[in-house]
C-alpha cells in the first residue's frame, strides 16, 4: 500500500495564514446598509463604546415592575463602577504576583548564550509548585514579559496536549515562532524592498537558495532560515507541564535543540510541579548533559489568593463584601476542586453581578461617598422594601424594646424619616466591615509572629468571624496565651508589624507607649551587661522530671526567683499588652454585641446567597436533565401538562416527544423492546385521533430515541437485536 507523502512547503512560499479561513456573517432581515462612520481617535471610540454599553442595561425591572428607568440604569452603572475599580486592583495584584520570579527569569533569558553555558542549551528550571491551575498564568506572564517588554525574540509555550508526537510539536513550534512578528517589518527592510536592493549578501544568497529548497513543515531549517533573517533574536521554548509530557518526545525534542543550537539560539524554560530530582529521573542522562542553567522558585498560589481576598473583602477599599456561607463555598471549592485564582476572581465577579441584578436596594452602595443624595433616589417602593429587610425589623424591635415608641412610629409611618435614617446609617454599616477587616489583620499578624508553624491566613478566619465562631474558637485563645510567653525581641517585632500594617488609633495609641517602655528596658539590660533579650515570668518552663505538685511548685518558685529586675518589669508590660489585645479582639469579635446581625442594612453590604453560586459553579446536570424530561412543565411553564388544580396528570400527548419516551423508559425493565416502545409512544401521541399521521409519529419517535441515546440513557445490545439496553435509573 502506497503511503501518503508528508506535507511539503517551499520556504519562499511559506504563508502562516494559508490555513485560516475568512467568513462573512450577515443577519437575516437586514437589508439596509449601515451608514459609514468617520474615523475617530482611540479616546473618542472608547467614549462612544462606553456610552453604548451604558445605554444597554442588562438588568431586569424589579419591585414588581415599579422600579423606574432612572434607578434601573443607576443600579447598572453602580455595578459597573464598583466592579471596574475592584477588577483594576485585582489585575494589579495578578500582574505583580511572581514579580521576583519574572524578573529573574527575564534576566536569565537576556543573558543566555551557548558560549556562557559551555555550548549547552541555556535552561531555566521553574519550580512552579503542585498547583497546576496556576502554571498557565505564570507562563503567560513569562511569555508577555519576554516577548513584549524585553523583546528578546519569540516565545513558544508548549503543553502536553500539544506534544502528542514529535512532528506535531515541531509543527506548532515553527508555526508559533515564525508568526509572532507577522506584519512587522523594519524600516530598513521596507526601504530595501522598495529600492529592489538587499544590502546583506548573506541574506540574498540565503533567499536565492531557499527558492529552490523544498522542506517539510516540521523541519527546523525553516526556523533556522527565520533566525538568519532576524539576527539577534532568541527562540524561547517554554514547557509548561513537563511531568505530563511523554518522556520520549521530550527527550527527542531536547536532543534536536542541542543539535541545532549553533544555528538557532534556543533558550529552554521548563515548568516543574514536583522536584528537580524527579525531572532528572524522567530523562536519559545523555539528554540531561545537553542542558545547563539555574532553577527558580515561584511564590505559592495561596499567597496570591490571600492578597486578592484581603483587597476585595477585608480592605477599607472594598464596598461589597461576601457573607460567611458564600465565602465558605468559594474557599472550599478552591481547595478541593479548582485551585485556580482566575476561577475565584470569576466567582467574585458573579457575586457582584448577582447582588446588583436581583437586589433593588443595591443602589445604596453608589452613595457611600455622598449619602445626602440618597433621599432623592429612594422611591416609596424602595422604602417599603427597606422596611421588609430582616436587619431593619430587628432595628425597629430594638427601639421598641428600649421603649422609644416615637422613633418606632416614625420608622414605620414616615417615608422621609426612613430615608434620613438610611443616609445616616450606611456609613456605620460600611465601617463595620472595615473594622472587622482591621481586627482580622491584627489577629493574622499576631498569630504569624507567635505561632509561626500554625499560621492561619485571613480568609480562613473571615467566615468564622462573621458567623461568631471565632470568639469561642481556639484561634484567639492560642494567640493570647502565646503573647504572654513572648520574649522582648519577638514582642517588639510584633508591635512593629502592627504599627505598620494596622495603623488604627484604637490599637496603636495604647500600644505605642508600651513599645517605647519595652525598648527602654532592653537598652537598660544591655547597658548593665546583662542579657539583651528579656523573658516573661509566664514563659517559665517546667524542666523537672518529678511529677508531684509540690516539686513543680518548688521548681517554679526557683525559676521566678532567678528573674532579673528588668524581666519583672517586662512581665508587667507584657500583661498590659495582653489586656489591650484581649479587649480589642473581644469587642470586635463579640457576636452578641458586635455581630453582623446587629448591623442595620447589612444585607446590602454583605452578599450571602449561596444557591446562585451552587447552581452555576457546582451544577447538577443529571438531576436537571431528569427533571426536565419527567416534568417539562417546570421549564416550559405550560398549562397543557397539568390539571386544573395544578397537579400532575401523568403522560400526555401534548408533552415533548423526548419527555414521553423518557417516562415510558422509566416504566420499562433492563431490556426494552423497540416495537413495544413504539406502540406505547404512538398510542400516547396520537391520543383519540384515528387518522394521526404515522410517518410524523415515527419520525418523532426515532428522533427522541436518538436523543435518549445521545444523553446516555440507552444503547444497542447484542443480546436481542430488536431490543435496547437501559443504562440509567432515576435517582441512582
Amino acid at each position: 500500500m502506497e503511503s501518503t507523502p508528508p506535507e511539503e512547503v517551499y520556504i519562499d512560499e511559506f504563508d502562516p495564514k494559508e490555513h485560516q479561513g475568512c467568513y462573512i456573517f450577515t443577519l437575516d432581515g437586514e437589508e439596509d446598509r449601515p451608514t459609514k462612520r468617520r474615523k475617530t481617535k482611540g479616546k473618542q471610540r472608547a467614549t462612544e463604546k462606553a456610552a453604548v454599553e451604558e445605554e444597554k442595561c442588562l438588568f431586569p425591572v424589579l419591585l414588581d415592575g415599579k422600579e423606574t428607568e432612572s434607578t434601573l440604569k443607576l443600579r447598572y452603572r453602580t455595578y459597573c463602577k464598583l466592579w471596574e475599580a475592584q477588577e483594576k486592583r485585582t489585575k494589579a495584584i495578578l500582574d505583580s504576583f511572581n514579580s521576583k520570579t519574572l524578573g529573574d527569569v527575564s534576566a536569565f533569558v537576556k543573558d543566555a548564550a551557548p558560549e556562557k553555558f559551555e555550548g549547552k542549551i541555556p535552561t531555566a528550571l521553574v519550580l512552579a509548585g503542585p498547583n497546576i491551575a496556576s502554571h498557565e498564568l505564570l507562563f503567560e506572564q513569562l511569555a508577555q514579559r519576554i516577548r513584549n517588554q524585553d523583546r528578546t525574540g519569540p516565545v513558544v509555550v508548549l503543553t502536553s496536549k500539544d506534544a502528542t508526537s514529535l512532528k506535531t510539536t515541531l509543527r506548532k513550534l515553527i508555526r508559533d515562532a515564525t508568526q509572532q512578528d507577522e506584519g512587522v517589518d523594519d524600516e530598513e527592510d521596507i526601504a530595501r524592498k522598495v529600492g529592489g536592493v538587499d544590502e546583506d549578501p548573506q541574506r540574498s544568497s540565503l533567499l536565492t537558495r531557499s527558492q529552490s529548497t523544498k522542506l517539510l513543515n516540521y523541519d527546523l531549517q525553516i526556523l533556522q532560515t527565520w533566525c538568519r533573517s532576524h539576527a539577534g533574536q532568541k527562540v524561547t521554548i517554554a514547557i509548561q507541564d513537563s511531568e505530563a509530557f511523554d518522556s520520549n518526545v521530550l527527550s527527542d525534542l531536547i536532543t534536536l535543540f542541542g543539535s541545532y543550537l549553533d544555528r538557532i539560539p534556543f533558550v529552554l524554560l521548563v515548568g516543574i510541579a514536583t522536584s528537580v530530582e524527579i525531572f532528572h529521573d524522567k530523562l536519559p542522562k545523555s539528554t540531561i548533559r545537553l542542558m545547563r542553567g539555574n532553577k527558580f522558585d515561584v511564590e505559592r498560589a495561596e499567597e496570591c489568593l490571600a492578597q486578592i481576598f484581603n483587597d476585595s473583602i477585608t480592605s477599607d477599599k472594598a464596598v461589597l463584601r461576601l457573607g460567611a456561607s458564600v465565602c465558605d463555598f468559594l474557599l472550599e471549592r478552591y481547595r478541593d476542586h479548582t485551585q485556580s485564582i482566575q476561577t475565584f476572581v470569576g466567582a467574585l465577579k458573579y457575586a457582584y453581578m448577582s447582588h446588583f441584578y436581583a437586589n433593588p436596594l443595591s443602589i445604596i452602595l453608589g452613595f457611600i461617598d455622598n449619602p445626602d443624595g440618597l433621599g432623592e433616589v429612594l422611591s416609596t417602593e424602595h422604602v417599603e422594601a427597606i422596611r421588609n429587610v430582616p436587619s431593619f425589623r430587628r432595628y425597629v424591635e430594638g427601639k421598641l424594646a428600649a421603649k422609644e415608641v416615637g422613633e418606632v412610629r416614625k420608622l414605620l409611618a414616615d417615608d422621609n424619616y426612613v430615608r434620613h435614617t438610611v443616609a445616616e446609617k450606611i456609613l456605620e454599616s460600611r465601617n463595620y466591615g472595615i473594622e472587622l477587616g482591621q481586627a482580622l489583620a491584627f489577629l493574622e499578624i499576631g498569630r504569624s509572629c507567635t505561632l509561626a508553624q500554625n499560621k492561619t491566613p485571613r480568609y480562613e478566619l473571615y467566615a468564622k468571624a462573621l458567623s461568631g465562631e471565632l470568639q469561642t474558637g481556639p484561634s484567639i485563645r492560642e494567640f493570647l496565651m502565646s503573647l504572654k510567653r513572648m520574649s522582648s525581641t519577638a514582642l517588639l517585632n510584633l508591635l512593629e508589624n502592627v504599627m505598620q500594617e494596622v495603623p488604627i488609633p484604637a490599637i496603636t495609641e495604647p500600644l505605642k507607649p508600651l513599645q517605647e517602655k519595652i525598648k527602654k528596658l532592653v537598652e537598660e539590660a544591655a547597658a548593665s551587661g546583662g542579657k539583651k533579650t528579656l523573658i516573661s515570668e509566664f514563659d517559665i518552663t517546667n524542666n523537672t522530671l518529678r511529677g508531684t505538685a509540690v516539686s513543680k511548685k518548688v521548681r517554679l518558685g526557683e525559676q521566678k526567683s532567678s528573674l532579673t529586675k528588668q524581666d519583672t518589669e517586662y512581665s508587667a508590660l507584657v500583661q498590659q499588652v495582653y489586656a489591650i489585645a484581649e479587649s480589642y479582639l473581644t469587642v470586635n469579635f463579640n457576636s452578641s454585641q458586635h455581630g453582623l446581625q446587629n448591623v442595620l442594612l447589612h444585607e446590602i453590604f454583605f452578599y450571602d446567597l449561596r444557591s446562585p453560586h451552587s447552581a452555576v459553579f457546582a451544577p447538577k446536570p443529571r438531576s436537571t436533565i431528569e427533571r426536565g424530561l419527567s416534568r417539562p412543565q417546570d421549564y416550559l411553564d405550560c398549562s397543557c401538562c397539568t390539571s386544573g388544580d395544578g397537579e400532575e396528570v401523568g403522560i400526555r400527548g401534548t408533552q415533548p416527544p423526548a419527555s414521553i419516551i423518557y417516562q415510558l423508559y422509566l416504566e420499562s425493565g433492563a431490556l426494552i423492546n423497540i416495537y413495544d416502545l413504539w406502540s406505547a409512544f404512538y398510542s400516547v401521541i396520537a391520543g383519540d385521533e384515528e387518522e394521526f399521521d404515522a410517518q410524523t409519529a415515527q419520525a418523532l419517535f426515532y428522533r427522541s430515541l436518538a436523543e435518549m441515546r445521545f444523553l446516555g440513557f440507552v444503547k444497542h445490545t447484542k443480546k436481542k437485536t430488536d431490543h435496547i439496553a437501559k443504562l440509567a435509573w432515576k435517582g441512582i
